[in-house]
């Protein structure tokens, strides 16, 4: 049984960085982050460091005065943290990831390990292995609720995992030393969440039935029963926090399908007061005290942007002067003291891959602490510029571009729709945008209907068009680049992963005059493929999900299908993928080669085994941009124009 050990060498990384680049060069946006996250401990004496070791995680704690190393725990591929909690001043959990089989990226295992800041009374608390299990759990568990006062327990979310997916969720009490668990609340509805109160009381739970219906329960009190609140909300009513008095929740909330606002709901009067909404998007998350108590919101119209709901709340005045003195990057606080003086906050933007820094609250003085990817400098990077757009048919469309430094106009260019789809892209760092940039390459990227966070109607516009009005949408954000100056029409590509990558193929297909070149990484190129291979199929709500946003015309689906349809095709392809990738199987990209292979139309291949939905391996990210960059430049060529 491999467990977390000690480590030396892990001591010493912390004080000697890694040293910078004089220009950035492709292999500096390969590297993973020096840095994952950074918290401080409840009474101030400690910091928590998760920090990169081989391409995998390892957690350190330092002295917060002097910066020095305490302990540092050694992880190898079968033992990493993946994210970490302080539950008291001296004791930390820590969600454990490994590699499974011969997966590079590592997965969430649902175990919890604890550890002293000294590296005393270390223990598996909750899953197969605390319990002397030899092979994966059925049982997976995440953290809840810290419960403030109690030194001892914290509240977790157990799920079992089995082959119907059906299990109900439960709450479950543990004790953070030993181990021990005393089953709170189960869950109403399967693939359930909760929403615990001030008191450490489950009161709303979440579920998804197997027709792909989300219900929202609520229980009164602690040792009531479940009541249905929303049967078939969609969503459209998602509580966040309670208030400190527990009598209201601040929820999330839209009425007519568009965009969400924050309202406070009364739960004895049941009535609701608005608190902010936008026209344009939804709330990015709530920003909230250690009660709970929501104080602000983060905003993402075009850059980031913070509503202070609250303004009088100390938070939110240190907040605000963060947000202020760091000149619009993006500003979170990742933790604080249990007196408030001294927090924790990530600092980043489209030129700033991300910092931590410890805040004096009183003083308002922040001090640098330690940078994601130190190898990076902010006047090496380029910036990006949000833009907004009309469809035809009437919606408005949002998204950035990101141009190479000191060069506006005339550019080869790089169109990137985003994953998903039903995701969506934000202002900010982002290494493959940053990359093209370098090489210099304009890069759009543009979230087109069907993205989330934009209301449900903007979303549900989407089902059913994945093929046709999404790629219209694509199309228009093209052509503004093109219509504003900045692109070269006869030097565009095509470049995106997940359903990027079918973007990337079925954009081409329907626009084959437009692009000269297209990427898919990781896509889905036969939609009724989707309902037998994959993992979407193995959710029981899965086919449901499918039939809701592709629609449940067969003939639909395969016109709007790449590897049906490259008869249609004029631009040379790259197929980029993974050999064990479970949400896009591998038997996409086939199927697209093989359609390739018939029709006789110029292809380049690279896929690397071991690699999922996405790659991990640094060596093989660095292969798949240097075979891009070949690619793009032998079609559209870069910084001059073509000849």
């Amino acid at each position: 049984m491999s467990l977390f050990r000690k480590s030396g060498q892990l001591l010493v990384a912390l004080v000697s960085l890694s040293s910078v680049a004089a220009t950035p060069d492709v292999k500096d946006f390969v590297r993973h982050s020096e840095f994952h996250n950074v918290k401080i401990s409840p009474d101030g004496k400690h910091l928590a460091v998760l920090m990169n070791n081989d391409g995998g995680k390892s957690l350190a704690f330092l002295n917060t005065k002097t910066l020095q190393p305490v302990f540092a725990l050694k992880a190898d591929r079968k033992d990493l943290p993946e994210n970490f909690y302080w539950v008291n001043d001296e004791r930390v959990v820590v969600q454990v990831g490994r590699s499974h089989g011969s997966l590079e990226k590592p997965f969430v295992t649902g175990e919890l390990f604890a550890i002293n800041y000294d590296g005393s009374k270390a223990r598996m608390i909750a899953g197969y292995r605390s319990k002397g299990g030899m092979a994966l759990s059925a049982d997976a568990y995440f953290l809840l609720d810290n419960l403030d006062g109690d030194e001892k327990h914290i509240l977790v979310y157990r799920r079992t995992i089995n082959k119907s997916g059906g299990a109900l969720p439960e709450v479950v009490k543990l004790n953070v030393y030993n181990g021990r668990e005393r089953k709170i609340k189960r869950a109403p509805v399967p693939y359930g969440s909760f929403l615990i109160d001030n008191h450490g009381v489950p009161r709303f739970a979440t579920g998804m039935t197997s027709d792909g219906k989300t219900k929202l329960y609520y229980s009164p009190a602690k040792g009531e029963d479940w009541e249905l609140f929303k049967d078939e909300f969609a969503g459209e009513f998602e509580p966040l926090g309670f208030s400190s008095d527990n009598d209201s929740v601040y929820v999330l909330q839209s009425e007519d399908g568009g965009t969400k606002g924050l309202y406070q709901y009364n739960l004895k009067t049941g009535k609701s007061s608005e608190l902010y909404r936008s026209e344009i998007a939804d709330p990015t998350y709530a920003i909230s005290s250690n009660l709970n108590e929501v104080y602000g919101l983060r905003m993402d119209e075009d850059f980031p942007t913070y509503l202070f709901i609250k303004p009088d709340t100390k938070e939110a005045q240190v907040h605000k002067a963060l947000v202020g003195a760091f000149n619009g990057d993006a500003v979170e606080i990742t933790s604080k003291t249990r007196d408030g003086k001294q927090m924790v906050v990530w600092v980043n933007g489209d030129r700033n891959p991300g910092a931590f820094y410890l805040v004096d609250t009183d003083k308002l003085s922040a001090r640098f602490l330690l940078a994601a990817r130190p190898w990076l400098k902010a006047d090496q990077l380029a910036m990006t510029e949000p833009f907004r757009l009309k469809t035809p048919d009437g919606l408005q469309l949002n998204g950035y571009l990101t141009l190479p430094q000191g060069k506006q106009k005339d550019l080869p260019t790089i169109v990137m729709p985003h994953g998903g789809p039903h995701a969506r892209d934000y202002w900010g760092f982002h290494p493959d945008a940053q990359m093209l940039a370098s090489q210099g390459y304009a890069v759009v990227q543009v979230n087109f209907r069907g993205s989330t966070g934009y209301g449900q109607r903007f979303e549900q516009a989407g089902w059913g068009e994945w093929g046709n009005k999404i790629q219209d949408d694509i199309t228009l954000a093209t052509q503004y680049a093109i219509q504003s100056g900045v692109a070269d029409k006869d030097r565009i590509c095509i470049y995106g992963a997940s359903f990027g990558g079918y973007s990337a193929l079925q954009s081409a297909i329907r626009e084959p005059e437009l692009y000269k070149c297209a990427i898919g990484y990781v896509g889905v190129y036969d939609l009724p493929m989707l309902y037998d291979e994959g993992d979407i199929r193995s959710i029981k709500w899965g086919d449901a999900y499918l039939d809701k946003t592709l629609g449940t015309d067969v003939a639909s689906q395969q016109s709007q299908s790449p590897a049906r349809n490259v008869d249609m095709l004029k631009a040379p392809v790259l197929i980029v993928h993974g050999e064990d990738d479970e949400r896009a199987h591998i038997e996409h990209a086939y199927a697209l080669r093989d359609a390739l292979d018939k029709k006789g139309h110029p292809y380049e291949w690279l896929v690397k085994d071991k690699e999922g939905h996405g790659f991990y391996n640094e060596e093989n990210i660095l292969e798949m941009y240097q075979t891009m960059l070949r690619f793009l430049d032998t079609h559209i060529g870069k910084g001059t124009p073509a000849n």
